[in-house]
């Protein structure tokens, strides 16, 4: 196995050994540490040189390291609540990342291969809007996202895998690998609502858009599971919805349900994302971007 083979073996077996794990975790509790995407995040920050070493690129590349430290400053630093730094830190984080991305693509404009280095803090950027946005809702989802950014700049490549590959160069730039790994595990869950119809239909209760977004439990199990609520009560209403509520007060909506004489409710199951990731990860090494089946770029 050649250098840059072997770099991208550590990085896979890096990956799938903590996003595996995570998935464990994710599945029992719906709570991951983040010592497990530091240290996978640590893991790409070591291996950066030695990628630029062994593709014998300069080092002045590592300047990189200015917006990617600087948007994890703000990820990872705690700071007390009410504290100058914690009002301003963000807003002076990602100023300081956003001017080093700026400067940094104007110094290497025409050097492809910094292009995909640079992609690197612009694809972190991408995933903290998703995560404010609420496209990305779980934290560790988020974090684990950046942690893929950063051991992947560049896609992996061994032997002939991945099997589908763009002709252009620049689509890796656009779609990063942890975008593809976000996109791939995207399309793995959306496999989900063809399994609730499954399940619906055979227990003979259906309802739209409820049927494809999840099943109805009994009301009295539902404290504990990792779940919400697809029906609640409003002013004396009862009231379906389809988004589930981040902000959704569990137990106070079943109370409420409860003494409306609700006794078997819809619910959508919290999917633990990271093993859609974890699925991903192996499908986006093997196959590629599975958006190339439809979109040529």
């Amino acid at each position: 196995m050649e250098s840059p083979e072997a770099i991208t073996a550590i990085r896979l077996i890096s990956a799938l050994v903590v996003l595996c794990y995570g998935s464990l975790l994710d599945w029992r509790t719906r709570k991951v540490s983040n010592r497990y995407w530091i240290a996978l995040a640590l893991v790409g920050l070591i291996l950066l040189p030695i990628q630029f070493s062994v593709d014998n690129e300069p080092m002045s590349y590592l300047l990189v390291l200015i917006p990617v430290l600087a948007i994890l400053s703000d990820i990872y630093l705690e700071t007390p609540e009410g504290s100058a730094w914690g009002k301003y830190g963000p807003f002076v984080s990602y100023s300081i990342a956003l001017i080093a991305i700026f400067g940094l693509g104007y110094l290497w404009v025409g050097e492809e291969y910094f292009q995909h280095i640079l992609a690197i803090p612009v694809m972190m950027l991408v995933i903290v809007v998703f995560y404010m946005l609420d496209i990305i809702r779980g934290g560790a989802d988020a974090k684990a996202l950046i942690a893929l950014t950063i051991l992947f700049p560049l896609h992996p490549q061994i032997g002939d895998f991945p099997i589908l590959q763009s002709d252009s160069g620049s689509a890796e730039i656009l779609f990063p690998f942890s975008f593809v790994i976000l996109i791939n595990a995207a399309i793995v869950v959306a496999v989900l609502p063809i399994g609730f119809l499954i399940k619906n239909l055979a227990s003979r209760e259906l309802g739209f858009p409820g049927a494809f977004l999840g099943y109805k439990m009994n009301i009295d199990e539902i404290p504990g599971k990792h779940v919400w609520l697809m029906e609640r009560m409003d002013n004396g209403i009862h009231r379906s919805y389809v988004r589930p509520r981040s902000d959704e007060d569990l137990p106070a909506e079943i109370a409420r349900l409860s003494r409306a004489g609700y006794k078997r409710v819809w619910i959508t199951p919290k999917i633990p994302f990271i093993i859609p990731m974890t699925i991903s990860l192996v499908i986006s090494t093997i196959l590629g971007n599975l958006l190339l089946l439809v979109v040529p770029l």
